[in-house]
């Protein structure tokens, strides 16, 4: 939206009426010609005074309180000419703490540049506000709430088998998109280094080097019984916690050790960035890998993978007998890789699985992993497989058994394996001490080496190796040639983008068969939408202003139980046709109307056709955004996007709600969709969520998908936007939807639309416009479609 503008945003000399979104970031360029002149007024409460003051090119609103009544009313500020910027300016702060931190200037609650001098701007309010005895925001909860990592999501199992099997695809869907692996890397060769072996009582240790990807390896230590047993063998994987000495950590060694000793062949491999990783640093995020949904959670869960595709190839290996088990960040690989790959059979996730604490590394967090779920429901993805949780007393795993595992027996009960779940909590900080360890050793023992209960599978003495007996590389052994994290994001990015282009529909009607539910797909989790259903809205009437030729009536829509409340205007003209037209604009409801109050030229054109016309302000516009403290995103927390949609998430939300309410109301028969600027970029890659939408025209203002390297506004700075192919791909998605692009811009591939309608059989419902059509042409398109 214009109010999450970056850099100098400008705005037309046409319609001015600015709300605090606008002012919630740098300051504003206004382009009015040197000689062009307009008046400056601000709508502000009466115990709030305004002025201005010019430095330059600069135009400055400071605020003053006074004493007075609350009631809002305008305030003149006089003549402004010449191209300038538009700021605000705080009160000096009255107190030590808040000069360390200041909060934001406030802003007024509107701002109009007015052309005619003796303008009256209060008919503009019509349309522009449903309030008008306050300039307060409405209750909308996200403004001020942010989910974080020190919170899970009180999952619970669904009523029955079937719901959960529906939830489980879904989720581990989510799972897959947001951890960068739809589409995943080719599996390329893993190329294994095995050697220096060397043998102990009752087991052997070799040193073992990957390429998981190409130029990126990953390192580790194989375990094996000696003497080795006839025939193959059990499997573990064992992936360690964020330990200093990550792998070589002593208590690490003794399970690897214990489990060879009992018949396992065992695996313990690096977290990125640990032992012989430690030239990859253990980060791997930026902007530009974020667009593309990559991050280092996706080269953990990678190297995960690909460990279980070499372990599960060892001659000596029973492939279907493999198990998993760390703790700690080890312990979230765990249950991600047992939830998500099937050849897992066992787990033992220790000190990991939290109804609270969901994790604090960067390798445990990705934007949108846990929007709507968390640790909990993701464990239990593993049923019916056997599982045991090992919680402690001094960490966040305390509520184990009283909170956690409960709810994850919910659903092996659902499915008829409830004794297949296990769980303990010990009276220890957190670990995976020995006393934990020999409960899971008797569980695995017992479920994935077939030992006998009365087997004793109690660690004994054991001697742990030095760290330079175990590192991979050194000078008999030197370390290949691999990639920087600059290499690598490259090789990744391009990776992917070749293995979307093969997914065009301008290959093939085959290609783009197979691939459209898969990039639809990728488009869901990523974009996030949810369309409520009538009974799941949550609809206040707020004010109604009568006109000559239509009503104006303003409303709170939100979903029940989600604390959204999206202000919405509906204009409905005397003698409606039963279509009504939702005006996405980056101004929110104030596109509706003039600086005089009038109905802007477009509204104008579809009311007189007899069509209704809604706006509506999303979060962080208009009536949405506080103008005491215009922040215009979510509070800010640790790992924020894992948890909680983007601001581009959160505005589109509030567009699919609008877009289900006015499908809803019982005198409309079609829903048609008009979008402009950095609203019509969120409205086409929207525009698949969005059920029911019988035309949709949309205004790309020249932007096409955004820049994967530089600044992107944060109204279109979509996490994961180009891992579905962004706006080309979303416009292709639409088929057969009537749709009008105009000023699309030479960054967009209109190639893919054109194909994706051609096969539809709909070539006809597509139309790509290089300038923006009129209002009066605008207006017929939308009224031709019935």
């Amino acid at each position: 939206m214009l109010g999450l503008a970056f850099a100098l945003a400008t705005i037309a000399s046409q319609p001015m009426i600015l709300t605090p979104g606008d002012l919630a970031g740098p300051p504003l360029a206004v382009s009015l010609g040197a000689d062009e002149q307009r008046t400056l007024r601000v709508w502000a409460p009466a115990n709030q005074e305004w002025t201005t003051a010019r430095d330059g090119d600069v135009v400055t609103l400071k605020p003053r309180s006074v004493s007075g009544e609350p009631t809002p009313r305008w305030l003149d500020l006089g003549v402004v000419q010449g191209p300038f910027q538009l700021a605000t300016a705080a009160e000096p702060p009255k107190d030590e703490k808040a000069k360390q931190s200041p909060p934001p200037p406030p802003c007024p609650a509107l701002i109009v540049l007015d052309p005619d001098p003796d303008g009256d701007p209060n008919r503009l309010l019509d349309m522009a506000r449903g309030s008008v005895d306050s300039v307060a925001p409405t209750p909308d909860a996200r403004r001020g709430r942010s989910r974080t990592n020190q919170e899970g999501a009180d999952f619970h199992a669904p009523a029955t088998a079937a719901a959960w099997r529906d939830r489980a695809t879904h989720l581990r869907e989510q799972m897959l998109v947001t951890l960068g692996l739809w589409p995943a890397p080719p599996r390329t060769p893993l190329d294994p280094k095995v050697y220096g072996k060397v043998e102990r009582d009752g087991y052997t240790i070799e040193k073992v080097v990957l390429e998981t990807l190409p130029g990126f390896t990953l390192s580790g230590n194989l375990y094996r019984p000696n003497p080795a047993p006839a025939g193959k063998i059990p499997a573990i994987l064992c992936p360690h916690g964020h330990w200093a000495e990550g792998r070589t950590a002593e208590d690490v060694q003794h399970r690897c050790i214990r489990w060879a000793k009992l018949g396992a062949v065992v695996f313990l491999y690096d977290m990125v960035g640990y032992n012989d990783s430690k030239p990859f640093p253990h980060e791997f995020l930026n902007d530009r890998l974020r667009r593309w949904g990559i991050s280092l959670f996706t080269l953990q869960t990678w190297n995960s993978i690909r460990a279980v595709d070499w372990i599960g190839s060892l001659p000596d290996v029973d492939p279907a007998r493999i198990g998993c088990t760390g703790e700690s960040g080890g312990g979230t690989q765990t249950f991600i890789l047992s939830a998500l790959d099937q050849r897992i059979k066992v787990a033992a996730p220790v000190v990991m699985v939290s109804d609270y604490f969901q994790g604090g590394c960067v390798c445990e967090n990705a934007a949108g992993l846990r929007i709507g779920t968390d640790n909990v429901e993701f464990a239990a993805l593993f049923a019916p497989r056997p599982m045991i949780l090992v919680g402690a007393t001094g960490d966040w795993t305390k509520n184990t058994l009283t909170r956690v595992a409960p709810a994850i027996r919910g659903v092996y009960s659902l499915i008829g394996s409830p004794d297949d779940l296990e769980a303990t909590v010990f009276d220890f900080p957190h670990n995976y001490n020995q006393t934990s360890r020999n409960a899971v050793y008797a569980f695995m023992g017992r479920r994935l080496l077939g030992l006998d209960d009365s087997t004793d599978t109690r660690e004994g003495e054991q001697k742990a190796e030095t760290a330079e007996a175990l590192l991979t590389f050194d000078a008999d052994h030197p370390a290949p040639q691999r990639k920087t994290p600059e290499q690598l994001e490259d090789y990744l990015v391009a990776t992917l983008a070749e293995q979307l282009e093969a997914m065009s529909p301008v290959r093939d009607v085959a290609a783009w068969q197979a691939a459209r539910p898969f990039l639809a797909t990728s488009h869901r989790v990523r974009v996030g939408l949810e369309s409520p259903p009538p009974e799941a809205l949550d609809v206040q009437a707020v004010r109604r202003v009568a006109r000559e030729g239509f009503s104006i009536a303003h409303f709170r829509v939100g979903r029940r139980g989600r604390g959204d409340a999206v202000p919405v205007v509906r204009i409905t003209p005397t003698r409606p046709n039963g279509r009504l037209t939702i005006l996405a604009d980056d101004r929110g409801k104030a596109a509706l109307t003039t600086e005089a109050g009038e109905l802007s030229a477009t509204a104008r054109a579809l009311v007189d056709r007899g069509q209704s016309v809604v706006g509506f302000d999303p979060l962080f516009v208009g009536e949405s955004i506080d103008p005491a403290a215009p922040v215009a995103h979510r509070p800010e927390v640790v790992h924020g996007l894992t948890y909680n949609p983007s601001v581009a998430a959160d505005q589109m939300q509030d567009l699919a709600t609008v877009a289900a309410w006015a499908n809803a109301q019982p005198d409309v028969r079609q829903v048609a969709l008009v979008a402009s600027g950095l609203s019509g970029r969120q409205a086409l890659l929207a525009l698949p969520s969005i059920p029911n939408l019988a035309r949709a025209a949309i205004d790309l203002d020249g932007g096409g998908d955004a820049d994967e390297r530089g600044p992107v506004p944060a109204a279109i700075d979509l996490p994961g936007v180009r891992q579905f192919g962004g706006l080309k791909a979303a416009a292709a998605l639409a088929a057969p939807t009537p749709l009008r692009i105009s000023r699309a811009g030479a960054d967009f591939a209109k190639a893919w639309p054109q194909a994706a309608y051609e096969l539809a059989g709909a070539p006809e419902q597509l139309r790509i416009d290089d300038a923006a059509p009129s209002a009066d042409d605008l207006a017929r398109w939308i009224d031709a479609g019935d």
